[in-house]
């Protein structure tokens, strides 16, 4: 068997919180192998550790425990065999669209006649001749990607590495430039022919990549492996590719993702979701079962969000989830033809249940303050595994709705309401 270009042996990775708080591990014993010519997708929820995963695998992060190899050697710093694009473009605003292509041969010490043709080359491969001496702020969303794509490209790097490439644009740029870059996967006289892109879109997975890695959260890890056998070129729309986005969606709704490591004293976490996010879930549902992406598609909300505020209605008690769909419940029924007051009391009452909120009342007696390290400390306890900050956020967004908790913006302390007089 030959050796893999890139190998991840368990690897894991945590950041030390502030003044002392325990640290959050990010990645858990993830252990995976990227074959030279293939093209992977990692798929997730937010928060899972896609984008920590791909910065790993090109050296911009160094993991607490396991090791990274790239042809069979550690990763040590920067890897020179594989170029980043990122979901923001990165750009340098004062170079050029040729300055931002040369800026990395530059930097390699290239001789100029070789990166000037390794320059037009990259722009050619990406519709950008012409295009040399415009800057950044000059170009639409959808040309700025296509920069940073040349620049990768540029480098000829052996992996190319994609950070949600395409999240940052407008739906139908985003189509355009993901057919150019399946166009590339699928012409075997591209020299580029190993990439790895992150990705919250069942669909542009299906569309680019041979293998499709799905990561659970909190903390991130690997949970399913799945072929994906189209052969190239792909067409969205048609039966077969259908029948794959299908498929995937239907593992990804049956099957089990923990949110987090059981623990003897860890109580369950609140879903990422917001209240406005419930409401506004619970008003598109019925009491007849709906498909949860009907409800994604009429949300126009990434499907791992779409997730997050299911798993909160259903923590209400607002929404039962028979196999992949969505029904309210008799109480959810009850508050949609409530009025705005009735509703906020109910949801009021159902979060002062919930153990989460029973543990942090009982710790804030009245009077007592805690400040946001305090706050952190306290949830890292409680719901280890889970980012304490993303749950601090999510515990006062509730807690304020429901009249529970009090937050104090400029000195950043968390409280009891004051009692009306």
């Amino acid at each position: 068997m030959n050796t893999p270009i890139i190998r991840i042996d368990r690897v894991s990775l945590e950041y030390q919180t502030e003044r002392g708080a325990p640290p959050a591990l990010i990645l858990k014993d993830i252990s995976l192998e990227i074959a030279e010519n293939e093209i992977v997708a990692l798929l997730g929820p937010s928060g899972c550790g896609k984008s920590t995963l791909i910065r790993l695998m090109a050296g911009l992060l160094s993991p607490t425990r396991g090791t990274v190899s790239f042809r069979g050697k550690p990763v040590e710093g920067v890897c020179p065999g594989v170029a980043m694009v990122f979901q923001n473009f990165a750009l340098f605003p004062w170079l050029t669209v040729e300055g931002n292509v040369l800026a990395p041969l530059e930097q390699a010490g290239l001789p100029a006649g070789e990166t000037s043709e390794r320059v037009q080359h990259a722009l050619g491969m990406v519709g950008l001749t012409g295009y040399e001496g415009v800057f950044p702020r000059e170009l639409s969303g959808g040309m700025k990607q296509r920069v940073g794509i040349a620049r990768a490209l540029a480098v000829k790097p052996e992996v190319l590495c994609m950070d949600e490439p395409f999240s940052a644009l407008d739906v139908l740029t985003a189509e355009s430039l993901r057919n150019e870059l399946g166009h590339l996967c699928a012409d075997p006289a591209n020299p580029l022919r190993t990439m790895v892109s992150v990705t919250h879109n069942i669909e542009e997975a299906v569309y680019l990549a041979r293998r499709i890695i799905v990561l659970a959260a909190h903390p991130g890890r690997i949970a399913l492996d799945i072929p994906n056998p189209l052969p190239y070129p792909r067409q969205p729309g048609t039966p077969a590719f259908e029948e794959v986005v299908e498929k995937i969606h239907d593992i990804l709704t049956t099957h089990e993702l923990p949110e987090a490591e059981p623990s003897a004293s860890a109580l369950e976490p609140l879903p990422t979701a917001t209240i406005g996010e419930v409401l506004g879930l619970l008003a598109l549902c019925e009491e007849t079962p709906r498909e949860i992406f009907d409800l994604g598609d009429d949300l126009n909300k990434p499907f791992d969000q779409i997730l997050q505020a299911v798993r909160a209605a259903e923590l209400l008690g607002l929404v039962h989830t028979p196999h992949d769909h969505v029904a309210l419940t008799k109480d959810g029924s009850r508050l949609q033809s409530s009025t705005l007051h009735e509703k906020k009391a109910f949801l009021a009452e159902r979060i002062a249940r919930l153990p989460l909120f029973q543990f942090l009342l009982d710790k804030l007696a009245p009077g007592k303050k805690l400040d946001v390290a305090a706050l952190k400390a306290l949830l890292a306890s409680a719901i280890p595994g889970r980012d304490p900050l993303e749950a601090a956020h999510t515990l006062i967004s509730w807690g304020r709705y429901a009249g529970l908790l009090a937050w104090d913006s400029k000195k950043e302390v968390l409280s009891l309401p004051a009692k009306a007089p």
